[in-house]
């Protein structure tokens, strides 16, 4: 990409293909059930960039595609949301995807492939020149795959200092993310974007947590997100669920951002909402504060439809964060 381009919400992580069935119950071993309901989406990634896209601001996806069925359903569903794929294509492996099975009580039980999206070549990211304006979205799911591992590392190296925005959210898999990984991410100053599950994991590989004989360490929400700002010298997000979200700033400073009350329906994609929806919010030139409640926002109002892709319209989250 040229440095002439206009800037774009930029997606560097994994776009995979969700196959959804609603069963009675699981199958046991060696048996055969039928689904009461069945379908096929795209997913991972992709929902990020359908809040992205929801909000009105432009994006390319930057991960890896493949070849075959999977990869044609993956371009078509980032197609129909205007989205290009302008990253690697792999002509001998098809996209990844994961069989999901819900129970009637809605637990849900995954088996899942690996495919192109895990295979990005190691220089990949390193023609990507970042332009004023451009907005990035990195995952922690990509430090689960090797070379993707040191794409992101080889891009965060290059773009040290860039100045831009960049938005780091942190997954689940940041309990198996090396130190040396963080670090190198931290060289872009992005704002660490987590749940109390993450935020908790954090404070405590890097020994933040005061001593205390409690069993949580004494640490309130506030205090772990300060004091994860301060250690990563970088803004930080902590979402709370229906208690909204934390932000807090190296300087100490920590505020707390109210959470728009729903009944919820389906919890699947809120934290992929919620990203998304930041990521276009502060795309679009919106005040932090302001882009942290229509954030809330959309993680909230995406619980009360089923399915992982349900980001409500700008004008719909402006109306809710109105309320707030």
């Amino acid at each position: 990409m040229g440095a002439t381009r206009e800037p774009k919400v930029l997606h560097l992580a994994q776009v995979v293909v969700d196959l959804t069935m609603r069963v009675d119950h699981l199958p046991e071993r060696g048996g055969d059930i039928f689904a009461t309901e069945n379908g096929i989406s795209a997913g991972g990634g992709y929902n990020v960039l359908y809040a992205v896209r929801r909000l009105g601001a432009p994006a390319a996806y930057m991960g890896g595609i493949g070849t075959g069925p999977m990869a044609d359903v993956a371009r078509k569903a980032l197609a129909d949301i205007d989205v290009p794929a302008e990253g690697a294509t792999l002509t001998d492996v098809d996209t990844g995807y994961s069989v999901a099975m819900t129970e009637p009580d809605g637990e849900r039980t995954f088996v899942s492939t690996r495919g192109a999206e895990t295979m990005v070549p190691v220089d990949s990211y390193e023609r990507i020149d970042l332009v004023d304006g451009d907005v990035v979205y990195l995952c922690g799911y990509s430090f689960s795959h090797t070379s993707n591992r040191e794409a992101i590392m080889r891009f965060a190296r290059r773009n040290a200092g860039w100045g831009g925005t960049v938005v780091f959210d942190v997954s689940p898999m940041v309990e198996t993310i090396p130190d040396e990984c963080l670090e190198t991410v931290g060289l872009l100053h992005p704002l660490w974007s987590m749940n109390e599950r993450e935020g908790a994991i954090l404070t405590a590989r890097f020994g933040l947590e005061p001593e205390s004989g409690s069993a949580d360490g004494g640490m309130t929400d506030r205090d772990r997100c300060a004091a994860l700002a301060r250690r990563f010298d970088s803004p930080v997000v902590l979402r709370v669920g229906a208690d909204g979200a934390w932000y807090g700033t190296p300087d100490g400073s920590v505020e707390h951002v109210p959470p728009y009350r729903v009944s919820v329906v389906d919890t699947n994609g809120a934290g992929d909402a919620h990203a998304g929806a930041l990521c276009a919010a502060l795309f679009l030139g919106r005040p932090m504060r302001e882009a942290l409640r229509l954030a809330n926002c959309a993680g909230a109002l995406s619980t009360t439809h089923r399915g992982p892709a349900t980001c409500p319209p700008l004008d719909e989250l402006e109306a809710a964060a109105a309320t707030l």
